[in-house]
C-alpha cells in the first residue's frame, strides 16, 4: 500500500511477517496503516515493523502501535519494532512505551 504520505511493504517470511513502513504515521494515515497491519497482528503471527524509513509519528501513530501490540498478544503472536529513527526512539522512551513494546536495533534474521 502506498501514497504520498505513507508506504507499506509486506514481506511474508514464513515464520514471521515484516512490514516496512515509510513516510508518516499520523492522524491522516493511521487508519490505512491499521487496515493493512491489523489483520496480520490478529492472525497470531510474529509481526516485525521495520521503521527505518518512518519520518514522522504522532500520538495517533503511537496509539496504533500499542493497538497492534495488544492485538498480536491477544492472538498468541507478537509485535516487534525494528530500526527506529532517533526521534521515534526518544518519543517512545519519553512516553514509557519502551516498557511495553519490544524494540530491536535490526530486523531479526530468520
Amino acid at each position: 500500500m502506498t501514497d504520498d504520505l505513507l508506504s507499506l511493504e509486506v514481506l511474508d517470511r514464513g515464520s514471521d511477517v515484516v512490514i516496512t513502513v515509510s513516510g508518516e504515521l499520523d492522524f491522516g494515515t493511521t487508519a490505512r496503516f491499521l487496515a493493512e497491519a491489523q489483520p496480520l497482528a490478529e492472525a497470531g503471527r510474529a509481526v516485525i515493523l521495520d521503521l527505518a524509513d518512518l519520518m514522522f509519528c504522532d500520538s495517533s501513530g503511537l496509539g496504533a502501535l500499542v493497538r497492534l501490540h495488544k492485538l498480536a498478544e491477544d492472538a498468541g503472536g507478537s509485535l516487534c519494532l525494528a530500526r527506529l529513527r532517533p526521534q521515534l526512539q526518544s518519543t517512545i522512551e519519553l512516553t514509557m512505551l519502551h516498557r511495553l513494546l519490544v524494540i530491536r536495533a535490526d530486523v531479526p534474521a530468520l
